[in-house]
């Protein structure tokens, strides 16, 4: 009798291959993933994308269209197959569709198509991905391509010594956008320390990826950040010896940062920032779209993806750059886009509170890319904020998350791929 299996570790499908079809290598994985980030960040700053062509935009449509071959291509060669969801490409794609179709009316279809389709090439890569590779192995990858984007223009942006907030060289990040990549796989990196799963250079790079996020001085994602970190230490079911050694550890560390160092007050008091309170001139864009007249098409299906400014009135500036995925989803998508997409967010938290296996890991990131939505844009954009959500939303798909890894009871951090199994034999003729 074979010897048992723990249901953790058992794939969704065991199902011999021939030879003829290749597994695909984690590195191909982890190159896709830095591929895509990479194609999805800015690549210059104050410039918004409005329909025109330069090189640019042209560089980073090839190299998107590269990376969706590369996954149509691996999904083609390999045998097996990962049981995926769609529910979440089901309530994404009337909301593109919205999005065009508001464009239309507003007489600027082109630059809302093109995001349109660009967001669709992103969620059909990652669907394909997750048909290839198991749930874990493109969490971890992600946080691969997140995390090597962010340290390159990090790393870029202090050698190019600016001074005063954290900013990317390489490309040329925000300090908000490098918080992002930097704060997810540090968040990942966290929950598996709690458990003990992680080898001493994980802790090394959770030390990198911290530092990171605190030089980028950014509020909200340091608030989702500690929000997060705080859920997943009340979901600990047993704290191992090792995370009590280093958490005792970095006490000294931390004592020192907080309160004999000027971080915080740095941090409180930025120098581009009038006051932590009052939101400065967030609101004021938010008023304009809450404000919009009932009778209007905006109102109601929006004004399409490459809505970011909104003109405003009584100021001594004309118009707006908006600073909130969903004040965004108001104006690109209208009432009915906005609420698909609240609709899909909440499906994708109470999938992940009843997610036994995933809650401890998945329900705090989600709680950090919920906050984040609510005072920066992309939720649902062709950027890294839509990658990160879409993985975590395919993740919890009732089909997904059957097949999904515990991370509960196991170390996938230290996972290795399984070896391809031989060819069965052949019978020769005479």
């Amino acid at each position: 009798m074979p010897p048992a299996v723990s249901a953790s570790w058992t794939p969704a499908e065991q199902i011999p291959v021939p030879r003829r079809y290749r597994v695909p290598r984690l590195w191909q994985l982890n190159l896709l993933w830095i591929l895509m980030v990479f194609s999805v960040v800015a690549w210059r700053q104050g410039t918004l994308f409005t329909g025109g062509l330069d090189l640019v935009v042209v560089l980073k449509a090839l190299l998107q269209g590269a990376v969706l071959c590369w996954a149509i291509l691996l999904w083609m060669w390999s045998g097996a197959r990962q049981p995926v969801g769609v529910r979440s490409i089901a309530l994404l794609a009337p909301v593109l569709a919205l999005s065009v179709i508001g464009a239309m009316a507003e007489g600027n279809v082109m630059a809302s198509a093109i995001i349109a389709i660009r967001v669709a090439m992103l969620a059909a890569t990652v669907l394909f991905i997750m048909r290839v590779f198991p749930a874990h192995q493109v969490l971890l990858a992600m946080c691969v391509g997140l995390a090597a984007v962010g340290i390159l223009s990090a790393g870029t942006g202090l050698a190019l010594g600016g001074g005063g907030r954290l900013t990317g060289g390489i490309p040329p990040l925000s300090p908000n956008e490098i918080a992002l990549l930097s704060g997810i796989p540090a968040l990942v990196l966290f929950h598996q320390s709690l458990r003990a799963h992680v080898r001493w250079w994980h802790v090394g790079m959770l030390v990198l990826l911290s530092a990171i996020l605190l030089l980028s001085e950014s509020r909200t994602a340091l608030i989702a950040a500690a929000c997060t970190a705080a859920g997943m230490l009340l979901m600990l079911r047993r704290i191992p010896l090792q995370t009590i050694v280093a958490a005792l550890a970095a006490l000294p560390l931390v004592f020192y940062l907080a309160f004999l160092t000027p971080v915080l007050q740095n941090l409180m008091a930025r120098e581009d920032s009038a006051s932590v309170m009052t939101l400065n001139s967030r609101t004021i864009s938010w008023s304009v779209v809450l404000n919009l007249p009932n009778d209007s098409w905006q109102r109601w299906i929006g004004a399409g993806l490459s809505q970011k400014t909104i003109a405003v009135e009584g100021q001594y500036w004309d118009e707006q750059v908006f600073d909130s995925s969903w004040i965004s989803l108001l104006a690109q998508t209208g009432i009915i886009g906005t609420l698909l997409v609240a609709f899909w967010v909440l499906l994708t938290v109470f999938a992940a509170l009843r997610s036994s296996r995933l809650r401890s890991l998945l329900f705090p990131l989600l709680a950090f890319v919920i906050i984040r939505s609510v005072m920066e844009n992309g939720l649902v954009d062709a950027g890294a904020l839509f990658l990160i959500f879409l993985v975590f939303a395919l993740m919890l798909e009732p089909a997904s998350s059957r097949a999904a890894l515990d991370w509960e009871h196991a170390a996938p951090l230290q996972r290795k791929q399984p070896p391809e199994p031989p060819d069965p034999p052949v019978a020769m003729g005479n």
